[in-house]
């Protein structure tokens, strides 16, 4: 009875309903329906029973059940009748009553209706949250195959973005490698060797002329082509020291300039001028004075 009732809730409807009905059964319910409408309860009841038998569908059995309940309580067999309409709305338990009733009938109906559905209801809930069950993994199915389609998607789109870079990555240029030598400041040295080597020049040039000054203004005993040797080796000396210091100064100037300023990579420019009065340096840039005091 109970898997009767379970699969009626499932699958009957009453569009599925008509078109369930077999021609046979329709004949002899027709037949019950003139029969009661005639009074003729026994004989509408007779046919009905035939129906049953005939009856192979769910629908043709509901159909068939509600008839039987009516005409058993109109012969008043209430608790035949009863049992008749439960098991009519077991199938249907929003079945119509095929044929116009008496009040009393319908109070009995409804009630039989009222109490199959609360004996259906733990059925039709469980049967209801199943449903819901079943939707909710469907979902949770779809929506993972979904999120692993967009996971290969979007995986996909970075290996083409990342194979794009790398490409654009492979046409581009080297970049240019500029090597710098060594920093003017390493290079301070040289002018300034160049400055002590013509200060050492300059110091004895003046020692040498200094000595033929002194030999002269002494009244040393030269002749006088000695005295003329002696003084124009003194002049010469004495410019010899002069150049030489012009060349010291600029030199360690120089070297001085180079140190300060040479910290960066371009060099400034420096030029050393010699003259008949000695030698003058000149430096074009600017320096650190932060760099310099650290």
């Amino acid at each position: 009875m109970l898997r009767s009732i379970i699969v009626a809730v499932v699958v009957a409807t009453s569009a599925v309903a008509s078109a369930q009905q077999s021609a046979e059964v329709t004949k002899y319910l027709q037949a019950t329906i003139a029969l009661y409408e005639n009074l003729e309860y026994a004989k509408a009841l007779a046919q009905v029973q035939k129906a049953k038998a005939k009856a192979k569908t769910p629908d043709d059995e509901a159909r068939c059940e509600v008839l039987e309940a009516i005409v058993l309580a109109d012969m008043g067999k209430d608790e035949k009748a009863t049992k008749a309409f439960q098991s009519a709305f077991s199938f249907d338990p929003e079945l119509k009553l095929p044929v116009a009733v008496a009040p009393k009938i319908t109070a009995l109906a409804e009630k039989a209706r009222e109490q199959v559905k609360k004996m259906l209801a733990p059925t039709i809930a469980a049967q209801k949250a199943d449903e819901e069950k079943r939707l909710a993994e469907e979902k949770a199915k779809a929506d993972a195959i979904k999120a692993e389609e967009d996971k290969r998607r979007a995986e996909a789109v970075a290996q083409q973005q990342k194979e794009e870079d790398d490409r654009r990555k492979a046409m581009q240029p080297p970049p240019a490698v500029v090597k710098s030598g060594p920093r003017l400041r390493s290079l301070s040295w040289i002018p300034g060797a160049v400055g002590l080597l013509g200060a050492g020049v300059a110091t004895a040039a003046f020692v040498s002329a200094s000595g033929s000054y002194n030999s002269l203004v002494m009244g040393m005993s030269l002749t006088p082509a000695q005295a003329l040797a002696a003084r124009d080796g003194g002049k010469t000396m004495a410019l010899i020291g002069w150049i030489s210091s012009g060349v010291a100064v600029a030199g360690i100037g120089a070297a001085v300039v180079m140190f300060l300023m040479g910290n960066g990579d371009a060099a400034p420019p420096v030029s050393v001028t010699l003259t008949p009065q000695g030698a003058s340096v000149s430096v074009f840039g600017s320096f650190d004075v932060a760099e310099v005091v650290r």
